[in-house]
């Protein structure tokens, strides 16, 4: 009789820890997804981040050579009327 029971428990456990490791291998690959996903997000948000900055950047540097240049034609214009030059 005690033979039975052994044998019911050996079974009973190899059952439990069969479903146990696939619940610890679910959960395993669920974290593993969710760290990939967070991972993506920031990599995706530090890539739109870069890429504000960039272009940023390339609107002030328009905005200073915009501004360079008017200043520079202004500056021409200035000394000709006022020296009679005429433009060539």
């Amino acid at each position: 009789m005690r033979t039975p029971k052994l044998l019911l428990a050996a079974f009973m456990s190899l059952a439990f820890s069969s479903a146990a490791h696939a619940d610890l291998h679910q959960a395993a690959h669920r974290f593993k997804e969710d760290v990939k996903g967070a991972a993506i997000g920031i990599g995706h948000g530090a890539r739109d981040a870069a890429h504000a900055v960039a272009h940023t950047s390339k609107k002030v540097g328009h905005a200073v050579a915009n501004s360079a240049r008017n200043g520079y034609r202004a500056t021409k214009a200035a000394i000709h009327k006022h020296t009679g030059e005429t433009k060539q």
